[in-house]
């Protein structure tokens, strides 16, 4: 008889669809048509050893002694609501041969519930013995504005973790970057830190972290989250990154030295990313480039209340304030809720550009809104803007507005 290594740890579903196996298994074995009581169907104590019991199937199976109240006293811990169940070795093995079974994970994959508990019952019997590689393609909007691919190898039971990043060149060859790292589980991410080539030596490189709910992160097709690090420019960067599963190391290096960019991962990589130039400040104002205009950004605190002037001769209306605290917008119109705003000055600070997408009562669904900020440099004041955008019947619109402005 062939036996494995270990003990089997079963979750409280997977233990009573093993346990049920075996009472229909003994009843068409035995051709009964109901299960005998406890004592004789496990075969303990008082039982009579001439009429069917486990105890006597069990010796049958294998060569030695079988303990009948054992797999009784594994049903009552069932009963009792404990959520896992341990089969010692011996006793996994002999049930596994009664169902007809060599193997848990051939008898793990006939018995599959839900993808929850199957991942569930095999993280606790594989997710420390079984070492197997995983190959992705990792897309990531990096240096020079464009989508970049690299290939991405995950090992030693998600421990071990090693990026390489490809940079297409003008002569249709690639430069490689390499980093390795590991990888750590913490509840429903998986944090990653790696180390990257400079030199001779390595140096500390990119920290990751993705989202993984409550699933085993090899049953993932996809991996979605972020990274921080230095790009090849010695910027710090930031942004989305995207991990697609490969059934092969020749598909992943395949792939990732294809210049095709799948539509399903463009839409969520590009533009998604932050990067600060390698610049040390003396002072505020050279933060950025946008520094100088800060004493302008100062003053958008305040209460806007604008009147859209459509084509059509349609009017609509919105008011709202920009908080002098932490420059928050909050609109100040009745039944209409913003749900995504964004405003920056423009054009050496000339220009206010809001950005915003509604719900709510109103007839615009999203607008881009362009203003002169000389109405700035008073505490109150009109000033003339245009805007475009989308109305709530999905149609295209454009238009001139008057804003009405109160400093706060």
């Amino acid at each position: 008889m062939k036996t494995s290594q270990s003990s089997l740890v079963l979750t409280s579903e997977y233990f009573k669809i093993m346990l049920d196996k075996v009472h229909e298994t003994f009843m068409n074995k035995h051709q009964l048509v109901k299960l005998p009581k406890a004592l004789q169907l496990y075969g303990y104590g008082a039982y009579n050893d001439t009429k069917p019991n486990l105890k006597q199937d069990f010796e049958d199976i294998g060569s030695e002694f079988i303990n009948g109240k054992y797999l009784y006293d594994k049903s009552r811990q069932f009963e009792k609501g404990k959520l896992l169940i341990k089969l010692n070795q011996y006793y996994k093995d002999i049930i596994l041969l009664y169902l007809g079974y060599e193997d848990f994970k051939l008898f793990l994959d006939a018995h599959k519930t839900s993808d929850i508990e199957y991942e569930k019952q095999y993280d606790l019997v594989y997710k420390d013995t079984e070492d197997i590689t995983y190959y992705y393609v990792n897309y990531y909007f990096g240096e020079d504005d464009t989508i970049l691919k690299g290939q991405t190898i995950i090992s030693n039971n998600w421990k071990t973790i090693q990026h390489i990043f490809i940079y297409p060149l003008d002569d249709g060859t690639f430069r490689e970057h390499y980093s390795n790292g590991s990888i750590k589980r913490q509840g429903d991410t998986i944090t990653i830190k790696t180390n990257t080539l400079s030199g001779e030596r390595y140096i500390d490189g990119a920290s990751e972290i993705y989202y993984i709910g409550h699933k085993s992160p090899s049953h993932l097709n996809y991996l979605i989250g972020t990274y921080c690090t230095f790009d090849i420019f010695t910027n710090s960067v930031a942004g989305r990154s995207i991990l697609e599963k490969c059934e092969s190391k020749q598909i992943m290096e395949k792939e990732s030295k294809s210049a095709f960019i799948p539509p399903y991962i463009a839409l969520e990589i590009r533009n998604k990313r932050i990067v600060n130039n390698s610049i040390v400040a003396r002072n505020a104002l050279e933060l950025s480039s946008k520094s100088p205009y800060a004493s302008l950004y100062g003053k958008l605190a305040g209460t806007y209340d604008l009147t859209f002037n459509f084509d059509t001769g349609f009017k609509e209306t919105l008011k709202f304030k920009i908080l002098p605290t932490n420059y928050q917008i909050i609109t100040l119109t009745e039944n209409v809720y913003i749900e995504k705003d964004r405003f920056e000055l423009i054009n050496k600070g000339s220009v206010i550009n809001f950005r915003f997408g509604f719900s709510g009562i109103i007839a615009l669904e999203r607008v881009n809104i362009y203003i002169k900020t000389y109405f700035l440099k008073d505490a109150s004041g009109a000033q003339e803007g245009v805007f475009s955008g989308i109305d709530n019947e999905n149609r295209l619109i454009n238009g001139t507005l008057v804003v009405n402005y109160t400093q706060n």
